[in-house]
């Protein structure tokens, strides 16, 4: 099954993001896999429904949490 790793420019966002994601998703802070990117911080969210994307990427939204990428990772 494919990770979804949703990653931001700071970890304040990330902490936020994981905040307002934990009340209707299964999601965890993780380290953002090598060869994502060197603009962000680091750490990420990986959602742990992969089928959840949309719904997760509507939450962010509505809640001014845009992330820097989605990533499917196998």
């Amino acid at each position: 099954m494919n990770r979804l790793v949703v990653s931001f420019h700071t970890l304040h966002q990330v902490l936020s993001a994981e905040k307002a994601l934990r009340a209707s998703f299964h999601c965890r802070v993780t380290p953002i896999p090598p060869g994502i990117g060197d603009s962000i911080c680091g750490m990420a969210i990986e959602i742990l429904n992969p089928l959840e994307r949309d719904s997760v990427v509507n939450l962010l939204t509505k809640n001014n949490l845009a992330p820097v990428g989605i990533h499917e990772i196998s």
